[in-house]
């Protein structure tokens, strides 16, 4: 399926890669309804999707509201047409210990980042059936398949989103909707400042993963998608620890445990 001049839906679209993703799609000709709490920061977007040749326009929402992100869905449907693509990339960041977190915080993080996309996907997926041939991208984490200290609340919520794509895409193999996830690693966006902080990420990811664009992140989703979904661990230097974690645990844990990742 190539992603050209499609009606696509996007979250988290007022910065970082929720802006990129709705900039490319504008890019490739796409109509996008851009999704995010903030208005002000949706109507910038907007013009950046405009500039660049595609359409766009701005359905404020909180993805943690399911019955809000129903409303959305049908709003946006009658304005898209033809609706092809949904892209959940809503997150939000944390970095602290698991047993002193407080509970509102551990809710707000686990609400937004999987229950938001659950949300997101269930909306979406009854106009994403009669349209089909269709996509459904979703942004997670490298955090959901690495453990590193300090990082336990944010990774939960992303390797039970990695769980939960998993199953979906398995329930989707004779429908017509490609499902695909990229897992990044550090991304140059507010979160590797507010919510997950770099400098608190374990060392060796410091000194040998590249901090990647949110262009970036957002050009390998689509083309995942094009190339009929899955999970792709971004960049190759992450992909590669997850596979030495995979195959080596006792020694990667012990890796993690002597170079003082993730110190809190």
């Amino acid at each position: 399926m190539r992603i050209r001049n499609l009606g696509a839906l996007v979250t988290g679209a007022s910065r970082g890669i929720g802006r990129a993703l709705a900039v490319e799609l504008g890019r490739r000709g796409c109509r996008v309804a851009l999704v995010a709490r903030d208005p002000s920061g949706l109507d910038g977007v907007v013009q950046e999707v405009l500039q660049v040749g595609g359409e766009a326009r701005a359905f404020p929402a909180d993805v943690r509201d399911a019955e809000a992100m129903q409303e959305v869905a049908g709003k946006a449907a009658s304005w898209l047409g033809r609706w092809q693509v949904v892209v959940a990339n809503a997150g939000v960041g944390y970095h602290g210990p698991v047993l002193t977190t407080p509970a509102a915080q551990s809710e707000a993080v686990v609400s937004v980042n999987f229950l938001g996309t659950l949300n997101t996907l269930r909306a979406a997926a009854p106009f994403l059936q009669e349209a089909a041939p269709a996509a459904v991208g979703v942004v997670s984490s490298l955090s959901g398949l690495l453990p590193y200290r300090g990082g336990g609340i944010y990774a939960a919520s992303k390797a039970a989103l990695n769980a939960l794509l998993a199953c979906l895409r398995l329930e989707l193999v004779h429908s017509r909707i490609t499902l695909g996830w990229v897992c990044p690693g550090p991304v140059r966006t507010g979160l590797i400042v507010d919510g997950v902080p770099h400098r608190k990420l374990p060392v060796l990811a410091r000194w040998t993963v590249p901090v990647l664009e949110p262009e970036q992140v957002a050009q390998a989703l689509l083309r995942l998608l094009e190339a009929g979904g899955g999970c792709k661990v971004i960049p190759w230097q992450a992909a590669l620890y997850v596979r030495v974690y995979r195959c080596y645990p006792r020694v990667a844990e012990w890796v993690l445990r002597t170079t003082g990742a993730g110190e809190v």
